[in-house]
């Protein structure tokens, strides 16, 4: 019989190099340009925009050698979704995914992209990840250096096979890197990144705060311990994030039936703060329910200083999607409450 996760150290951790797994998460699983509501002229535009583009990825069946050798040198283009928090870029690139026609398609977050190359070095990331014809890449950012150099590599390839790319972000694509590393030193590089895309604003209110609390679980709102939900205190929670690369956390997260953190306290320190930005990003892709008990408002979960950080929008973005998770784990514990009894 499987072992079912009750605590941290019972979840597995394998690596996933499974490229039929690079579909939207459970989240956007079903999302579709229909069923978009735009709350702002731009993003009413950017559905347009997108589904047009999403509409034209289609699959090429040369015919002649002709036809072979206009395929090799067709120029690919890209997207740049770029907006604030919680304006649907996500469901604009989950819905181009779904609506392509094209079966040679790939939906990733920009941070998987970077590990599956590492893991498989370039040359075979040429050869088993560059030949689709879609690419949708979830929070394009440039953290550092080697980043930027991988990706525009990969890019350039797949630009070249005449791929399309449709990405979004919460930076222009010219200011990637800025307060992160001397982005000067590398302006060529992420120039020549921004100016294979189009950039497609979208505008709008951040549709998760209009059913915010904006604060953490009391603990009456977190379910008792039963199996299937892993339970850990804070500063056990924050030491697992740091034993385990984040590429990890989406295999934990699948493997239970949600988490429930107790005590928790502000993040201090940066690397653990991107460390839960990234569970919290997964945990909000995948919908596994996640209970965070705390005397805090959201606001004060991670440090001050962060604010006008480099990381800032990181950690915004996690705040937005934070108050989401925690609605929806509000509304579970009753019913997982009578489930334990």
């Amino acid at each position: 019989m499987p072992l079912v996760p009750r605590r941290l150290s019972d979840l597995p951790s394998p690596a996933n190099l499974d490229l039929d797994t690079l579909v939207p998460p459970p989240r956007f699983g079903t999302v579709a340009f229909s069923s978009f509501v735009p709350h702002h002229p731009s993003a009413a535009e950017a559905k347009r925009t997108v589904e047009a583009a999403a509409a034209g990825a289609v699959d090429v069946a040369p015919v002649s050698r002709w036809g072979r050798w206009r395929r090799r040198v067709a120029v690919g283009r890209g997207l740049y979704l770029d907006g604030g928090f919680g304006v649907g870029k996500t469901h604009l690139l989950a819905a181009a995914f779904h609506a392509a026609t094209t079966r040679s398609k790939r939906y990733l977050s920009f941070q998987e992209l970077v590990y599956l190359i590492g893991v498989m070095g370039m040359v075979e990331a040429r050869e088993r990840l560059g030949g689709a014809r879609l690419y949708c890449l979830d929070e394009f950012e440039l953290d550092d250096p080697g980043n930027t150099l991988i990706v525009k590599t990969f890019l350039a390839h797949v630009f070249a096979q005449g791929a399309l790319v449709i990405t979004t972000s919460n930076t222009p694509p010219e200011a990637q890197g800025e307060g992160r590393f001397n982005a000067r030193d590398f302006a060529r590089e992420i120039q020549s990144i921004a100016e294979r895309f189009t950039v497609v604003s979208v505008r709008g209110p951040d549709w998760r705060q209009e059913h915010a609390t904006g604060s953490l679980l009391a603990a009456a709102q977190v379910p008792p311990p039963q199996p299937g939900i892993v339970h850990a205190p804070w500063a056990e929670f924050i030491a697992h994030l740091a034993r385990h690369h984040p590429s990890r956390y989406r295999a934990q997260l699948e493997a239970a039936g949600g988490v429930a953190v107790t005590g928790v306290r502000p993040l201090t320190d940066q690397n653990d703060a991107l460390r839960f930005v990234h569970f919290v990003d997964k945990a909000y892709d995948l919908r596994v329910p996640c209970w965070f008990e705390g005397d805090l408002a959201l606001g004060e979960l991670f440090d001050p200083s962060y604010a006008g950080g480099a990381y800032a929008k990181k950690y915004h973005r996690a705040t937005s999607r934070l108050a989401e998770i925690l609605g929806e784990a509000r509304a579970a514990t009753p019913r997982l409450s009578v489930a334990a009894r």
